[in-house]
C-alpha cells in the first residue's frame, strides 16, 4: 500500500507524492518562545515528530526543519515586562522548550532556525512583493495585497463573501480572528511604545528610490523566509497545528508563491486536531492549562512518556480530550508493553524471529494502518491484539522462541514508530540491585511488609517491581 495522508489543501486522503524521492523536505512552524509550551502544543509537536518517524522508517531521507519564532508581538511584549532583552528572555524559553522535546523523546531536527537570524531574508522576500505588485507601502508598514492572490483563502477554505468583506482592511496585529481577511503586515514600522529598542533599519526599493524602514517583520513573513532559506522554494510537507491554517498558513503560501511565482509552496498539508481539557478548552483562568512541568509533578519522571503515548496513539485528525485519568491509563498501557517487551526478549532468547504467521500478520497490518493516514489507534490495536493471544500462551508455554522474537520487533517497529521507549535504556545500579535481591529475600520468608516498604523504596528511585511465577519483573518509569 502506498503512504496515503490527508492533505488540508485538498481536503482528502491522497498518496503522499514528494517531489525527488526518495529525498523528502518537511517544515513544521515551531513554538513562540515566551514562556513554557502547554500541552495543546505538546500535541501537535509530537504529532510532528511521529510524522517524521514513520517517513524515516518507510525509507524516505526526510530533511526536518522545525522553528523558533522568538519575535512577534508576544514575545516583545513579555520580554519588556520581565525587564529583559528579547534575545536573553527568547533563549531561556527555546532551552525550556529544547529541554522539553528530550523529555518526550522526540527526534532531533536537521535545523531549528530562529527568525531573528533571517531578517535579511524577509528584506529580501518583501522586496520581491514589492516588485511584483503584491505588497504594498502604508504609513505604518508594508503590507502583502491579498486583492493581487486570486486563490486567496482556498488552504483555509474561506468562503468568497468572507474575503470580500474583508479584503478593504489592513491588519498589523501578528494574530487576528478566524476569517477575518484583509491584508496583513509583512513588515511594521518601529512604534517605540510597543517595540522599545526591538528593530531593524533595512533598505526597501519602492517606486525606484530607496527607502530605509526601521522596524520589525511580521509573523507570518518569517516562517516562508526559514523555509526558503533552508528547504528551497518549494517543499513536501508543510505540518502544524489546526490554528494555523489561518491565518498563518494561509498567508505562507500566499506570500511565498506570489514571491518566487512557482507552485505549489507545499505538495501536502498536514494539520493536528486541537486539544481539550476535560471537555473544555485549555486556559489559564480555568485552572485547567498545563505544562510538561505540571506532567512530571502530578504524574512522576513517566509523565511526558505518558503523555506522548496518549498523543501518539490518537489520530492526528480528531480533537484529544486529555484527562489524568487518561494519563494514568496511558501509563499503565506503557508499563504492560514494556513488561511484555522483557517477557518476549526472555522467551526468544538467541531464536531468529519467524516470518510468517500471526506475528507477521499482525506486523503487517500495523504498518498498514500506519500508511494509511498515519492510522495510530488502529495500528496499535493490531499489536494488542496479537500481544492478547501471545500472553496467554507465553503462561501457558506454547509460544515458540521464534514467534516470541518476532514479537519483540514488532514492538521495537512500534516503538521506533511511536517513540514509545519500551526497550529498557538504564540497568539497576549495586544499590538498586540489592534491594531487589533483599525484596525477594523478604519475599520467601514471608515478610510481606518488609517487601513492600521495598517495593516502595525502588518505585521512589524509578524501579518498579512485579511479582510472576517466576520470580520478579523489573521495569523503569
Amino acid at each position: 500500500m502506498p503512504l496515503r495522508f490527508h492533505n488540508t489543501l485538498t481536503r482528502r486522503v491522497e498518496e503522499f507524492r514528494p517531489a525527488n524521492p526518495p529525498r523528502v523536505t518537511v517544515y513544521a512552524c515551531g513554538p513562540t518562545v515566551y514562556g513554557p509550551a502547554h500541552i495543546g502544543n505538546w500535541s501537535s509537536f509530537l504529532f510532528f515528530d511521529v510524522v517524521v518517524r514513520w517517513l524515516r522508517l518507510r525509507g524516505y531521507q526526510v530533511r526536518f526543519v522545525t522553528n523558533v519564532t522568538d519575535v512577534e508581538d508576544k514575545t516583545i511584549r513579555d520580554s519588556r515586562a520581565a525587564g529583559e532583552t528579547l534575545s536573553a528572555f527568547t533563549r531561556r524559553w527555546e532551552a525550556d522548550y529544547l529541554e522539553g522535546r528530550r523529555l518526550f523523546g522526540c527526534v532531533v531536527a536537521d535545523a531549528f532556525p530562529r527568525a531573528t537570524e533571517h531578517v535579511d531574508g524577509m528584506r529580501d522576500m518583501i522586496q520581491a512583493l514589492l516588485d511584483r505588485g503584491h505588497a504594498y507601502v502604508a504609513e505604518d508598514g508594508i503590507y502583502f495585497r491579498v486583492a493581487s492572490f486570486p486563490t486567496y483563502g482556498e488552504l483555509a477554505n474561506l468562503s468568497a463573501e468572507s474575503l470580500r468583506a474583508g479584503a478593504s482592511g489592513r491588519v498589523r496585529a501578528d494574530e487576528y480572528e478566524k476569517e477575518h481577511v484583509s491584508d496583513f503586515v509583512l513588515w511594521k514600522a518601529w512604534d517605540p511604545a510597543a517595540d522599545g529598542d526591538v528593530a531593524w533599519t533595512p533598505t526597501f526599493t519602492v517606486d525606484g528610490q530607496p527607502r530605509t524602514m526601521k522596524g520589525r517583520p511580521g509573523w507570518h513573513i518569517e516562517c516562508s523566509v526559514m523555509i526558503r532559506a533552508l528547504l528551497g522554494d518549494q517543499i513536501d510537507l508543510h505540518l502544524g497545528g489546526e490554528d494555523l491554517k489561518f491565518p498563518h498558513h494561509q498567508n505562507e503560501l500566499a506570500q511565498s508563491e506570489a514571491a518566487t511565482g512557482k507552485q505549489p509552496f507545499v505538495r501536502h498539508w498536514m494539520h493536528r486536531r486541537h486539544l481539550l481539557v476535560d471537555g473544555a478548552k485549555m486556559s489559564k483562568s480555568k485552572k485547567n492549562f498545563y505544562t510538561v512541568q505540571d506532567l512530571v509533578a502530578r504524574a512522576g519522571p513517566s509523565g511526558p512518556r505518558a503523555f506522548r503515548y496518549l498523543v501518539a496513539t490518537a489520530h492526528y485528525g480528531t480533537p484529544i480530550d486529555f484527562t489524568w485519568a487518561g494519563l494514568e491509563a496511558a501509563a499503565a498501557t506503557l508499563r504492560n508493553l514494556a513488561d511484555a517487551r522483557v517477557r518476549l526478549a526472555k522467551a526468544a532468547g538467541a531464536a531468529a524471529p519467524a516470518k510468517a504467521g500471526a506475528v507477521a500478520q499482525a506486523r503487517a497490518a500495523f504498518e498498514a494502518r500506519m500508511d494509511d493516514d498515519l492510522d495510530t489507534p488502529g495500528a496499535m490495536a493490531a499489536v494488542q491484539e496479537w500481544l492478547h493471544e501471545a500472553n496467554k500462551a507465553l503462561a501457558a508455554g506454547t509460544l515458540p522462541a521464534a514467534d516470541a522474537a518476532a514479537g519483540v520487533a514488532l514492538l521495537d517497529e512500534a516503538d521506533e514508530a511511536l517513540g514509545l521507549a519500551l526497550r529498557p535504556t538504564r540497568t539497576l545500579s549495586a544499590d538498586e540491585q540489592a534491594l531487589v535481591d533483599a525484596r525477594m529475600a523478604a519475599r520467601r520468608a514471608k515478610q510481606w511488609g518488609e517487601a513492600d516498604r521495598l517495593r516502595a523504596e525502588l518505585a521512589s528511585r524509578g524501579v518498579l517491581v512485579k511479582d510472576s511465577k517466576d520470580g520478579q519483573e523489573i521495569s523503569f518509569s
